[in-house]
């Protein structure tokens, strides 16, 4: 048997040391072993052998005389000119060669025989004696040779696809069934060291130590879970006997990689790998802490990460916890690679993922272990900077710290600082990876501003290469602007990497988006503003909302999507004013929301009545699921999601078709529960709660009308609005002023003109209110792009979900001849001051002859465009309504608004000038966001990261692609 052990943590390339201990004494009396574990009876002396010759190299000869047919005396003899001198020396020691024979009789036995005299000769040339490492390697190569013929191979850990972290969208360079066999592999350690340079201990060896490996071991020829399952059925009772974790290790790795053979896919495999660790789970438990190589941990945790098991069954977990106790031992942390340790913490933060998802299993977090193992991390982080860690190990960590919702600076800041130095050695994987967990971490603050900086400029680069743009896959784009919109850092840099990522989807037609991706993406771009509002900028970018629509219309895209998907997709063109054709609900909207949550609901309920798209079965699905979720627990509803849901349910209850009967029914619940509350609304809650009960009244008035307080806080909150409020733009002024100069030349019988006037049943202030001679009171609203859908253009009827509420409370107060709506593009048609009361008055008369104007009608389309929420700053300022004098001017601090009261016989005012166009005067809070799966420090984020969104760390690359 040969015996060895290390001296010095610096391996050579081969995985041996320049220097070993002394093995233990021989059996034999007075012999002393040498660094290769030959026994000599005496010190080498000058004459006796060749200078170059020494025992390790007669050893060696001997072992490589096995790869000929001929018997050992024939290599001695013809082996070359220096081997006839050192037998001759070696048996004239006194029994050195005799120590020798049954090695050389073992190798001949083992290795198998040449197909043609060529090797064999060749074998003779090589067996040169020569000193140092290289013998040492050669006769050890040759003893490692049991089994597989061959004594160079891929080692299993430091390999580039051995033991890396997981991927099932990556394949192994190593050839699939050659990865990651440990010892029972065919001549490789456990820890990925070929030839064996580690001190391995009885108990971290498999097939008995320095014993030839049964063949029966063979995981090799292994190539699918089924005959990796055949092969443990046979031999696990023997790996136990022997306490062969090394073995059980490879097979664990194993299991990690291989697929199921049977039909079923995914379904198929993740049966077949449960199958395989329920056997082999018991069986290591209880020698974990026999483990002497950090491999031998971290494989068997990336295998129940890859299976889920350890959130299965009590033993797995027990397992997962075990493994990680051992790891970090001093011991095993001190000789613990960059990989080791990449990988064990990848595996940790996916059975966590898995933990979260499931709502059971054990929770890394909970164990005192991980912080240990975080904290070696950092050591070697602060010791040197890497610390040897490769591009894709330093990705892998920062992905499991996030997964792992690890945030202590003390690791984050060198790993931020040594992902800016790798930068330009990453991937396109590496990058977003890193991107993404640095959002989810919150590594927003000056200290990071830098490494952010660099990672977009590495982004943008590869992005602009179209050969590197390509290897970005869909979830790659996804979770870079899902981290652009979460990270919020700005400036150019920033804007250019989102509409790169967004052009590049464009430019692929979202082929192999998937239902996440590219929901996630529309709902970053859309939170950070991209294509919404009227600016030439938000034109250029609006048609990438219509090429993500079309993408989601084609067949079987949607139809797996979950109800969060839908929401997200939704709620994004909601926010951007987009409104898809209602065919896009067909594709299984209805069947999905039907298991959504709370959120999901609410949110997809708001998107419907901002877009105001109508679809009978989705509202249903909604609003039913909602109000179960409400029977079921009340308290599961936010006040957001609640106001949000009501205010909604008012929006669509006149928007073009009846109240569903699941609707009537949510109604009232919702106005119940938020009498139950009375308080704890935002303001802009209760001005929704105040809508709602204008709009539905009813059992929705009557259920509020139960809580006085309630009611007391709704009117304050719209008081305070209606006081504090002011939209006067540009262009409502030029319109104020063309109908001025109408009065002026007495073309219109109208006694009073007013801007922004409180109108009784109406929440806002209204721009313009006329009195007409004969008591008609006419309110002319001037609507900005805002009011609009961003792709229904030039379409009175195409306004948002709040403006069609307003337009209906308005036609209800004042009659249904009482409005007339002046959309924004048809006066900026009018060049010149004749045409702008040209079409004023023609509005006007058709208005007061009866016939209907495009304009009046505005709100009662089937679609209406979402507008995004703006703050409104100016202070309060008087009622005007029914005042008399010619004009009234309220200073406000530095700040001067003019409400304008003109009679017939009043003289032309000058108006101040504003340079923004209004807003609508109602609208609903915007939702909830929507459910994370993983939190961040900025709040909820949606679909979060995770297997669903951050894909997992691909496996190790033995070389970097350049």
């Amino acid at each position: 048997m040969l015996q060895f052990a290390r001296a010095s943590a610096a391996a050579s390339g081969h995985g041996l040391g320049s220097s070993y201990t002394s093995a233990p004494a021989s059996a034999h009396t007075g012999l002393t072993l040498r660094p290769c574990g030959i026994p000599l009876t005496q010190p080498r002396a000058a004459g006796r052998l060749h200078p170059p010759a020494t025992a390790g190299g007669v050893a060696r000869g001997l072992a490589c005389s096995s790869a000929t047919s001929g018997p050992a005396a024939a290599v001695l003899s013809g082996g070359g000119p220096c081997l006839a001198t050192a037998a001759s020396a070696v048996t004239g020691a006194g029994g050195g060669l005799r120590q020798l024979l049954p090695l050389a009789a073992w190798a001949r036995q083992a290795a198998p025989a040449p197909a043609t005299g060529a090797p064999a000769a060749a074998g003779a040339r090589s067996c040169r004696l020569q000193p140092g490492r290289r013998a040492q390697h050669q006769v050890l190569a040759a003893a490692g040779r049991y089994g597989s013929g061959s004594s160079s191979g891929r080692g299993s850990d430091n390999s580039s696809s051995g033991h890396g972290g997981i991927s099932g969208s990556r394949s192994s360079s190593d050839g699939g069934g050659r990865a990651g066999r440990g010892w029972a592999g065919g001549g490789h350690w456990a820890d990925g060291r070929t030839g064996g340079g580690g001190s391995m201990s009885a108990g971290d060896r498999s097939g008995g130590g320095g014993r030839a490996r049964d063949p029966a071991d063979d995981m090799t020829v292994c190539r699918t879970l089924e005959q990796l399952q055949g092969v443990i059925d046979q031999r696990l009772a023997v790996w136990c006997e022997r306490q062969d974790v090394s073995t059980m290790s490879a097979a664990f790795n194993l299991c990690g990689k291989l697929e199921s053979a049977h039909a079923g896919g995914p379904a198929a495999t993740a049966a077949a790998r449960a199958g395989i660790i329920a056997a082999l789970a018991p069986a290591l438990l209880p020698l974990v802490p026999r483990i002497r190589q950090p491999a031998s941990c971290s494989l068997p945790l990336l295998a129940l990460a890859k299976a889920g098991a350890a959130s299965d069954g009590r033993v797995e977990s027990q397992l997962a916890s075990a493994l990680l106790q051992r790891l970090v031992d001093p011991v095993l942390l001190e000789t613990a690679t960059p990989q080791n340790l990449a990988n064990a913490l990848y595996a940790l933060g996916k059975l966590r993922e898995d933990q979260q998802r499931r709502g059971s299993g054990w929770d890394p977090t909970s164990s005192p272990h991980l912080i240990a193992l975080a904290n070696a991390v950092a050591s070697r982080w602060r010791g040197a900077l890497g610390h040897g860690f490769k591009p894709q190990e330093l990705s892998n960590t920062l992905w499991a710290c996030a997964k792992l919702g690890y945030r202590d600076s003390y690791l984050l800041l060198p790993l931020a600082e040594a992902t800016a130095a790798l930068a330009r050695d990453m991937n396109a994987q590496d990058v977003a990876n890193n991107l993404w967990a640095l959002e989810v971490l919150g590594c927003t603050g000056p200290a990071f501003r830098a490494v952010l900086e660099t990672l977009y400029g590495a982004a943008l680069r590869r992005l602009r290469t179209p050969t590197e743009a390509a290897v970005f896959i869909p979830q790659h784009l996804s979770n870079i602007l899902l981290a652009l919109e979460g990270l919020q850092l700005g400036g150019k840099q920033s804007e250019l990497l989102a509409a790169a990522v967004a052009a590049e989807g464009v430019r692929r037609n979202f082929a192999g988006f998937n239902p996440q991706a590219l929901s996630n993406s529309a709902w970053a771009l859309a939170k950070m503003g991209y294509g919404a509002g009227a600016t030439p900028k938000a034109m250029e970018q609006s048609p990438w909302y219509a090429a993500a629509v079309a993408a989601a219309q084609r067949p079987g895209v949607m139809a797996s999507a979950k109800p969060q998907y839908w929401a997200n997709l939704l709620y994004a063109l909601a926010l951007v004013r987009h409104q898809p054709p209602p065919a896009l609900l067909d594709a299984g909207a209805a069947a999905a929301m039907q298991r959504g949550n709370v959120q999901e609901c609410a949110n997809t309920l708001w998107a419907l009545a901002v877009l105001q798209l109508r679809h009978a079965g989705l509202e249903a699905a909604v609003c039913g699921r909602l109000g179960e979720l409400l029977r079921q627990g009340p308290e599961s509803l936010t006040a957001q999601e609640l106001c949000n849901s009501l205010w909604a349910l008012a929006v669509l209850a006149g928007g073009g078709g009846p109240a569903s009967p699941a609707a009537a029914a949510l109604a009232p619940a919702l106005a119940r529960e938020a009498a139950r509350r009375r308080q704890g609304f935002q303001t802009e809650e209760l001005r929704q709660l105040w809508q709602a009960r204008q709009e539905l009244g009813g059992e929705v008035a009557e259920a509020l009308a139960r809580s006085p307080d309630l009611l007391a806080t709704m009117e304050a909150a719209v008081a305070a609005k209606r006081a504090t409020e002011s939209n006067t733009s540009r262009l409502q002024e030029q319109v104020a002023e063309a109908l001025q100069r109408l009065l002026q030349k007495g073309r219109l019988p109208i006694v009073l003109m007013q801007t922004e006037v409180v109108v009784e049943g109406v929440l806002g202030r209204v721009d313009i209110v006329a009195d007409w001679s004969d008591g008609r009171r006419v309110a002319i609203e001037v609507d900005g792009p805002d009011h609009f859908l961003t792709n229904r253009k030039d379409n009175p009827s195409a306004v948002d979900g709040s403006t069609a509420l307003r337009n209906r409370q308005l036609r209800r107060t004042l009659g249904e001849g009482g409005l007339v709506c002046a959309p924004y593009w048809e006066w900026y048609s009018l060049r010149t001051p004749s045409a702008q009361e040209a079409y004023l008055l023609r509005r006007l008369q058709d208005l007061l002859s009866g016939a209907s104007s495009g304009g009046a009608a505005a709100g009662e389309g089937i679609a209406a465009a979402p507008r995004r929420q703006q703050q409104r700053t100016t202070r309060p300022q008087p009622d005007t309504a029914g005042t008399t004098t010619s004009t009234s001017t309220t200073a406000v601090s530095s700040q001067e608004r003019r409400i304008l009261v003109v009679r017939r016989t009043a003289r032309k005012q000058d108006l101040q000038h504003d340079a923004t166009c209004d807003t609508p005067s109602a609208s609903g809070a915007g939702p909830a966001e929507a459910v994370p799966e993983v939190a961040t420090s900025g709040g909820l984020r949606p679909a979060a990261a995770g297997a669903d969104v951050a894909p997992a760390p691909r496996q190790q690359q033995r070389q970097r692609q350049q």
